[in-house]
């Protein structure tokens, strides 16, 4: 066996899924302690018992054919967070006996709480396991406990039981564990739930349904940009499960065994789905092949079990119907479609009505008045076929997060109404009594199902047979770009782009996102719809996409200033400073875009560029505070004055002050300001240009490093301090100088103030 990765993400999730799934159910029970083994109980005799020996056990024999017969053990410092459950051992026991269990604890040390059951009338060796975590009364530390055993029945045999032992199970995994395997794999193990407690014990099918939706689930997260090993992966989870499940249910011996009722539910199943064509079984079958194999099952299903073979007979036409019909119209969005898909949810009418008249809901009419509740049935189906109900939801979740084509058909309609025809079949079944009473044993009740089931898989199939070609999961049947669409359609592409740049506007990303698809589905090869990937790619953060939606729009003619606008964000996002000087001209004159090119104009060719490009704006305060920064690096006093008077800042407050010592120091040197650019930078941490001027002065003191963290720091705090890059390059390139030639860093930054 080749052991690839799709094979290897399979076993892992269902492996942590389990390990999550047991743990939920310690962490339920109150059993992730550490430590405690099982405690046995020792029981003296008190009222109507006696010690007896049976076989090589001694223990205690009750008589409660004349009153109740009790045994004890007092004396006891028992804590009750550190046990789940009392397991009493049993065998000769002739009658239907009430058993309880009562205890005393330092909490009601005068109020005996108590839990009872009923010991069932079984001569051979029995153990009764009741729950006693999660009872309200089960608490602090336990003193006294006892065993008190009733008559139950008016049998004509004496009461009578022989108890060998009775323990306590602990609180800690390996209880917890032996809890779950004597609920789930003993056929004779009584596990009881007090009425007073919380069921707090997962049933097998509801533990086989989280682990199913779990691993489906750990499997497109994991494989969630990898569709063809996603595909193979659930491909693999899904036979892994079904097998384990079906394995699971059998050793737990809730399968109630192979039986002529099971026998004709599958002949049921296997003929509603070879009605479908969608399923070839690996095999080459003509359509009178199938046919003729279909009705072989079915004549299987009606001889060996009539009565699910009536409530497959709707569903069968159903399918039936549809492919004679698809075939008729070579199409699967024709007519009888939407016809099978209303009489699919009109079925549900009249199954609800059922269900609300079969549980008092709603007055009973009188035609109605046989119905009986089915829910008792129900859920002692899903008890003996645990496999079933986990499978279900374990392949409408495998459904839902199948890497398929955005543009196939999600769901076989047809399959979708027989399924739920079939479905109500079934309870309608369980509902009847005068129909039910037809059913010979409990796995008749299981095979009903069975016709559900496969139209169930039938439904999903479609899905299931489409995998994706490229990580965004979406294929394009055609490709049209804006010369193969009709003038309607360019006007409703138009519209959708017009709303993926509003929505964008209104960070509103889920509809631009739906906005894109719709655009995707009218023409993928359109400018419109390749700008409109770009914008959606840039607001996301998603570079790489945004990359690749970049070289779709540059294969257009004639770009738009829009176009432009977006390229240059692209290239300012990258670094790209050359990319962003050359599309500046054709981007439109926003505040964005000339700081973005007053950027690539610094780093590329300095100061002087980056200052005549800020300056050409018409409003002078805009920019006032990066062309004084931009002045600063020049060493231009005069002219960064005059930048500082057009911001507006006062020189009293401590920004003003700041800029204050950066002027001056570049005058009188570092010497003199030193003191006032400390206190300043110490005071107002908080102010970007206090620490941009603790970076120059390190800078003029030789420490490079700590002036470049400075200027780090003062760009996070303020982004008009963006001409501090410069200083950054100029540092980089000045250690990189300093490592080859051994040369002074401070010589090559600055020259010695005048």
């Amino acid at each position: 066996m080749t052991f690839r990765p799709p094979f290897v993400a399979a076993l892992a999730a269902i492996a942590l899924s389990t390990l999550i799934a047991f743990v939920v159910q310690l962490g339920l029970l109150g059993a992730l302690r550490l430590g405690g083994v099982n405690t046995p109980l020792s029981l003296e005799a008190a009222s109507n018992s006696r010690v007896a020996t049976v076989g090589d056990v001694t223990g205690l024999r009750f008589d409660p054919s004349r009153a109740p017969a009790i045994a004890q053990a007092k004396s006891l410092t028992l804590s009750a967070n550190n046990a789940l459950a009392v397991i009493i051992h049993s065998e000769d026991v002739t009658s239907n006996l009430r058993l309880t269990f009562g205890w005393l604890s330092t909490q009601d040390i005068r109020r005996p709480a108590t839990a009872s059951a009923t010991l069932a009338a079984i001569g051979d060796a029995q153990q009764s396991v009741l729950l006693l975590t999660g009872h309200p009364n089960w608490r602090d530390t336990v003193t006294q406990v006892a065993l008190v055993l009733e008559n139950a029945s008016n049998a004509s045999v004496p009461p009578s039981a022989f108890v060998g032992r009775t323990e306590l199970l602990p609180a800690n995994p390996v209880g917890g564990a032996r809890l779950l395997a004597t609920a789930w794999f003993q056929r004779d193990g009584n596990v009881i739930t007090p009425s007073e407690s919380p069921s707090r014990l997962l049933p097998l099918a509801l533990w086989i349904a989280l682990i199913c939706v779990s691993s489906v689930l750990m499997i497109a997260l994991l494989l969630r940009k990898k569709t063809e090993q996603r595909a193979d992966a659930l491909r693999v989870c899904a036979g892994a499960l079904a097998l384990g499940a079906l394995l699971l249910t059998v050793l737990a011996n809730r399968w109630p065994g192979w039986t002529v009722p099971l026998g004709g539910g599958v002949a049921a199943a296997v003929a509603l789905l070879l009605l479908d064509r969608t399923l070839s079984f690996g095999l080459s079958l003509s359509s009178a092949q199938r046919a003729a194999l279909a009705m072989l099952a079915a004549g299987v299903a009606v001889l060996l079990a009539p009565l699910i073979a009536a409530v497959a007979v709707i569903p069968g036409l159903l399918l039936w119907l549809a492919q004679w019909r698809q075939t008729a119209d070579q199409t699967t969005r024709s007519q009888p479609d939407r016809w099978l898909r209303i009489g699919g949810l009109a079925v549900l009418i009249p199954a609800l009505l059922i269900a609300a008249v079969a549980q008092g809901l709603i007055p009973t009419p009188s035609l109605l008045n046989p119905l009986a509740d089915p829910t008792k049935t129900l859920a002692s189906v899903a008890t003996s076929a645990g496999a079933l109900p986990g499978l279900a939801l374990g392949m409408l979740a495998m459904h839902q997060l199948w890497p398929a084509p955005a543009q196939s058909q999600q769901w076989s309609i047809a399959a979708v109404a027989a399924c739920v025809w079939a479905l109500a079949g079934a309870l309608l079944v369980l509902a009847i009594p005068k129909v039910a009473v037809l059913a010979t044993g409990g796995s008749t009740f299981i095979a009903l199902f069975f016709p559900a089931f496969a139209c169930l898989a039938l439904a999903i199939i479609p899905k299931l047979q489409s995998v994706a070609r490229s990580v965004h999961e979406t294929i394009v049947v055609e490709v049209k770009s804006e010369a193969d669409l009709s003038a309607q359609a360019l006007t409703l592409l138009d519209s959708h782009a017009e709303r993926v740049a509003a929505t964008l506007s209104r960070r509103e990303f889920g509809a631009a996102r739906a906005a894109l698809a719709q655009m995707e589905r009218i023409a993928s090869a359109a400018h419109a719809t390749a700008l409109a990937r770009l914008r959606v790619a840039l607001v996301e953060n998603d570079l790489d996409r945004a990359d690749t939606a970049a070289a779709q729009l540059q294969s257009h003619d004639a770009l738009s200033v829009n176009d432009h606008d977006a390229l240059l964000e692209l290239a300012h996002r990258r670094n790209l400073h050359p990319r962003v000087i050359e599309l500046a001209p054709g981007a439109s004159q926003r505040e964005g875009n000339l700081r973005a090119l007053a950027i690539a104009q610094l780093l590329t060719d300095g100061p002087l560029p980056a200052l005549q490009t800020l300056s050409a704006w018409p409003n002078e305060r805009t920019f006032a505070r990066e062309i004084a920064e931009l002045h600063l690096i020049s060493d231009d006093l005069r002219s960064a004055q005059q930048a500082l008077v057009n911001t507006g800042i006062a020189m009293a407050d401590p920004t003003g002050q700041a800029y204050i010592a950066r002027l001056g120091m570049r005058v009188q040197g570092p010497e003199t300001h030193a003191i006032s650019i400390n206190r300043i930078a110490t005071w107002h941490p908080q102010l970007a240009v206090a620490q941009a001027a603790q970076g120059e002065l390190l800078l003029q003191q030789g420490n490079a490093s700590g002036a470049r963290a400075r200027f780090i720091l003062a760009m996070k705090l303020e982004a008009v301090m963006w001409p501090l890059q410069y200083q950054l390059q100029r540092i980089d390139a000045a250690a990189t100088l300093n490592a080859a030639s051994n040369t002074n860093v401070q010589d090559n930054l600055y020259p010695p103030s005048a």
